[in-house]
């Protein structure tokens, strides 16, 4: 795997929609480690906003894993924060 830019991202920061499963219809830069993406290969597009514009940016699916894992545990932070609260 390339090395990614920065911290890795949480859904619950990033994303302005549901991330989606994918098929490359051509060889694409990862949105975060800028590995290729080959032609027919899954990765997953997840709706980022910036600007006032929705883009779809494509993320293989090591960076996807490793986003979704960070998000996963920054909803585990807020659960043991809400404690008594009805979720």
């Amino acid at each position: 795997m390339a090395k990614p830019k920065g911290k890795t991202p949480s859904l619950l920061s990033m994303s302005t929609g549901t991330p989606s499963s994918h098929v490359c219809g051509k060889t694409t830069p990862c949105g975060r480690c800028n590995k290729d993406i080959s032609t027919g290969k899954e990765c997953f597009k997840i709706p980022k906003q910036k600007s006032g514009f929705t883009s779809n940016p494509l993320f293989c699916v090591d960076c996807t894993r490793l986003i979704i894992e960070k998000t996963k545990s920054d909803i585990t932070a807020i659960e043991s924060t809400m404690t008594g609260e009805i979720l």
